[in-house]
């Protein structure tokens, strides 16, 4: 570590890059006729979506009634869960968090 005029660079530069602020969200409660196409718009609208993903069973390809949508920056994220959280989609009450860091194994 060193002082560089009253600031720590070093260690504390590595720690601060090394926190990961999450962009991601985390949709459950999905009818399970919602389209690709359409959960990415219906979040589209809080920010730019990077990702929106269904995700499926293996051996049916069906729909297993939750998803991703991953935004360009955490405020559209925090934005989408806010405005979407507790709201009906597709005739269903849906919720709306932000995503966990996943554990490597």
């Amino acid at each position: 570590m060193m002082m560089r005029g009253g600031r720590l660079t070093g260690l504390t530069s590595q720690v601060l890059s090394m926190r990961c602020f999450s962009t991601e969200i985390f949709v459950s409660r999905l009818s399970f006729y919602t389209t690709e196409e359409e959960f990415k718009d219906v979040f589209s609208s809080f920010g730019t979506v990077e990702e929106a993903r269904l995700m499926r069973d293996q051996q049916t390809g069906r729909i297993k009634g939750f998803g991703f949508v991953k935004y360009s920056s955490q405020a559209e994220a925090e934005k989408a869960v806010k405005a979407m959280d507790g709201r009906i989609l597709r005739g269903r009450l849906i919720f709306v968090e932000m995503a966990k860091e996943q554990k490597s194994k």
